[in-house]
């Protein structure tokens, strides 16, 4: 069974807030030798923020910067990557996606967003630098992977091009599914 972690904030006896890993009493009684990972991994978050942090200034430098879905990728990256190590160490952190939002003055849903983003598109070559990251957000509700290809072709094809028509190739999409689902069978 993995040990579930909470990533607190916590003023240490000098004044200065940390983040600090935290685990239910029963666990830490069970399991002794848990405190080396944990200081272990409590290190490497402090790490995996700071990376954070300088893709985020690259990203606020400038407009362009704000949409490039390349810098959304490789910053979701750092974070599924994180996560994924401590997973397969038998640990699991619980409202992850709260802690990096606070950690990193971040929006939950923007941090949900990008965590979906990177599980959605597993390698960077998967990624094309010529659509941007609203658009990409917009790709993420299609779960049928043909309409999702399909729908990127139109982006990259310029026949979609803004948001709402976007919403129109989603709402007809949803419309069509629903219609070829609700068929009885012959």
């Amino acid at each position: 069974m993995k040990t579930q972690v909470e990533i607190q904030n916590i003023q240490d006896p000098d004044g200065i807030r940390r983040s600090r890993f935290a685990i239910a009493f029963q666990d830490a009684i069970k399991n002794e030798s848990l405190n080396k990972q944990l200081l272990y991994f409590q290190e490497k978050y402090l790490e995996v923020i700071l990376e954070c942090k300088n893709i985020l200034n690259r990203i606020k430098e400038s407009k362009k910067n704000a949409g490039d879905s390349i810098l959304k990728w490789q910053l979701a990256d750092i974070f599924v990557t994180f996560l994924n190590e401590v997973e397969s160490n038998e640990i699991i952190i619980i409202k992850y996606s709260n802690s990096l939002s606070r950690d990193l003055d971040l929006s939950k849903r923007l941090v949900e967003s990008m965590i979906k983003f990177r599980q959605t598109y597993p390698t960077l070559d998967m990624i094309n630098r010529n659509i941007n990251w609203d658009r990409y957000r917009e790709l993420l509700d299609i779960h049928d992977l043909k309409i999702r290809h399909l729908l990127t072709e139109k982006i990259l094809d310029e026949s979609v091009k803004s948001r709402e028509e976007i919403k129109q190739f989603k709402k007809l999409y949803l419309k069509s599914f629903r219609t070829r689902r609700s068929r009885p069978k012959k």
